[in-house]
């Protein structure tokens, strides 16, 4: 198992993950970030529009950047 941390991040701020998650795969830690995306995407006052999550180490070292885009909700 690996621990890794999901920043919130944009061009001029970031909000870190100081906690982290252990998986056991860094594919399943990519999922985890794409949902987050997905999450944060859904906001109505589109707060996250041009950030993304960043995965990365203990060390610092990135392995993904998911960005955050605005998603078009239909109802069914």
């Amino acid at each position: 198992m690996q621990r890794y941390f999901f920043d919130v991040v944009s061009g001029h701020r970031s909000e870190y993950d100081y906690r982290g998650r252990d998986f056991p795969t860094a594919d399943a830690a990519n999922q985890l970030a794409e949902l987050i995306a997905l999450d944060l995407g859904t906001d109505p006052d589109d707060k996250w529009r041009g950030w993304a999550i960043k995965v990365r180490n203990a060390g610092g070292q990135q392995f993904f950047s998911i960005p955050i885009r605005e998603h078009c909700l239909a109802a069914a």
